[in-house]
């Protein structure tokens, strides 16, 4: 009896994979395209009067101020997004950069990845790294990071990106330079079915670009809509590979930023919720901030 429970819950497991996208720095702007950039593709990215027309893809704004004054940051933001606690109140402000001691200890006892494996779900994080074998319990590592790390998992290696087994944040991998000389150039096309090839074996995938949150605050708007038009594209691809190998996509951020080209700031802006599957457990369970992501991304796999 209890073989046959347990072969139908690995059955259910099976069944349920989310793939997580997390874009830093991408808000919901205004219906104006000469200062939101996200609307020259608007098939993918939402305005505040505008809804995307992707095939199957539905969206709601979520609040990341979290009842906080002043601009969202990274740190804190992130955190709440990765916990669903609210890290901003409580340490007493949005925290910019990488995460405080306090932040830490919260990411080691209440990351979405410790939850997970605690309860026996695979869930990984799809990012590559540089010199993964260079961390140490000192080094200084962004939330995405000391999330993954509390796993007790290791991290991916560039050298992974050649057997389709990791995904740089800058999935062109352009931004690697010449030092990574057997590194292959990516399309949008070709990144994405390496990060659906990883989420297909997986129950959780987190994957994280912030190209946005950097070309953001240095406000080159042709860069800006470049890097607009290879993001959208990827999206739209992993969009397309994801739905036809049933995996879940959940794709949002910790606050915005590149959707406002009059500023090089953070903004106060709602940012995204957008997903590819049936929205019934969305109507019963309906984020309205961000940090309502993570409790949603738990329902769903855990029940």
């Amino acid at each position: 009896m209890k073989s046959h429970y347990l072969h139908r819950l690995n059955m259910l497991k099976a069944s349920r994979k989310i793939l997580l996208i997390f874009i830093d720095g991408l808000g919901i702007g205004e219906d104006d395209p000469r200062l939101n950039p996200l609307l020259h593709h608007p098939d993918i990215w939402p305005a505040k009067n505008h809804k995307p027309d992707f095939n199957g893809l539905s969206n709601i704004p979520i609040d990341a101020c979290l009842g906080v004054e002043g601009l969202p940051q990274s740190a804190t933001g992130q955190t709440a997004l990765l916990t669903g606690i609210n890290a901003p109140k409580l340490v007493g402000k949005h925290l910019q950069g990488f995460p405080s001691r306090k932040l830490i200890e919260l990411l080691k006892n209440e990351s979405i990845f410790v939850h997970l494996t605690r309860n026996g779900y695979n869930a990984t994080f799809a990012n590559a790294y540089r010199h993964p074998e260079d961390i140490t319990p000192f080094s200084r590592l962004s939330v995405t990071s000391h999330a993954f790390k509390a796993s007790g998992q290791p991290f991916r290696s560039v050298e992974q990106i050649e057997k389709r087994e990791a995904l740089y944040h800058d999935f062109t991998n352009r931004s690697l330079g010449d030092k990574w000389g057997d590194i292959p150039i990516l399309s949008a096309q070709e990144a994405a079915d390496i990060l659906v090839g990883i989420a297909k074996k997986e129950h959780f995938t987190l994957y994280e670009h912030f190209m946005t949150d950097i070309l953001g605050h240095k406000g080159d708007k042709s860069a800006i809509l470049s890097l607009i038009r290879q993001l959208s594209d990827f999206i739209h691809s992993t969009l397309t590979l994801a739905n036809e190998e049933g995996i879940k996509i959940i794709i949002t951020s910790d606050h915005g930023n590149i959707e406002d080209s009059s500023v090089k700031t953070h903004t106060r802006n709602s940012v995204p919720f957008i997903w590819n599957f049936d929205s019934e457990i969305i109507d019963e369970n309906q984020p309205e901030r961000i940090t309502d992501v993570i409790p949603l991304i738990k329902k769903i796999l855990i029940g």
